[in-house]
């Protein structure tokens, strides 16, 4: 089982590692497919071009034993410049009928939302985003990664 939910695995992020117009993506796996309290999840979004807009959006991959309807979650964005923007969103994983929502293959459930759409990015430099989890378990089981991409908007 574990072999082939490896190879599966592999194989999406072979065929998802380069989608036209994402000018960032990123993952961090889960060991034991757990996300433990006070582990705060980082990602750094490089900017080379200031003036660059896009939609930053959020990932989440799950199995089909995980426990909770939601997961809460605390989001802040670091400019280069030091400003902070912050987000706490509870992103439903659940429908009210207590079906998975997102899209599905075998066990594995993707789900995404856009936390900033039409971000613009004024300066160039590094930019973060950190996520830390609010369930008030010690860890989180049935969740196999989230991620964070940029996809970049077309001027008009």
């Amino acid at each position: 089982m574990f072999r082939t939910l490896s190879a599966f695995l592999l194989a999406i992020t072979l065929l998802t590692g380069c989608r036209p117009g994402r000018i960032y993506e990123e993952y961090h796996k889960f060991d034991k497919y757990t996300w433990e309290r006070f582990d705060k999840v980082k990602f750094e979004i490089p900017v080379e071009d200031a003036g660059t807009e896009g939609d930053i959006v959020f990932t989440i991959r799950h199995i089909t034993q995980y426990p909770y309807p939601n997961l809460p979650v605390n989001i802040i964005l670091t400019t280069p410049s030091g400003e902070e923007r912050i987000l706490e969103k509870d992103i439903r994983l659940k429908d009210e009928s207590d079906r998975f929502t997102g899209s599905v293959a075998g066990d594995l459930w993707d789900v995404e939302v856009t936390l900033w759409p039409g971000f613009y990015f004024h300066e160039t430099g590094t930019y973060t985003v950190e996520f830390e989890n609010l369930i008030p378990k010690m860890g989180i089981p049935g969740l196999v990664d989230i991620g964070l991409y940029v996809k970049k908007r077309e001027k008009k």
